[in-house]
């Protein structure tokens, strides 16, 4: 016997025709509600924005990038990471480097204090996500979003 689909559970769902069951839009609204607790919580304490923090991520531990690198890695528009970056750099979280390769070509890193930055924010980012996993299977979770991920980004190629 054939195996049913995973859209015929989905399509028979009251809420098929108004889509508010449907996938991204449910993760539309969970990730717009997690942006807004890290709001709460980064901004208040280290007066850092979701994005700050997502650019630090890049650069952690990571050689020197560009700004195109960086853009790509964080899914935005280089004009966007260029703001954040200057933003970022005023406050001497991140720093400028010349190119050895390319002086033409500018680099980015984490500064010292921008890591130590990192390193006191991440057990509080690590605990508010434990206490999201609740009643959740966090590397099945994990998995299933790297799958979803890898979907999404085949979809956008193709499209």
């Amino acid at each position: 016997m054939a195996r049913p689909s995973p859209l015929s559970s989905i399509a028979a769902s009251p809420d098929a025709q108004g889509l508010t069951d449907h996938i991204g839009v449910r993760i539309v609204r969970i990730s717009e509600a997690l942006n807004r607790l890290a709001t709460r919580m980064f901004a208040a304490r280290w007066g850092l924005r979701n994005t700050d923090l997502r650019l630090m991520n890049i650069l952690d531990h990571a050689d020197p990038m560009a700004v195109s690198e960086i853009s790509r890695r964080a899914h935005v528009d280089k004009a966007w990471v260029s703001r954040s970056l200057r933003a970022l750099e005023t406050r001497g979280l991140v720093e400028r480097r010349a190119d050895p390769a390319d002086t033409r070509l500018t680099l980015f890193a984490l500064t010292d204090h921008g890591q130590s930055l990192l390193e006191e924010v991440r057990p509080h980012a690590l605990q508010g996500e434990v206490g999201l996993l609740q009643g959740i299977d966090g590397r099945r979770l994990k998995r299933m979003l790297d799958r979803l991920e890898a979907n999404a980004a085949a979809a956008l190629e193709r499209n």
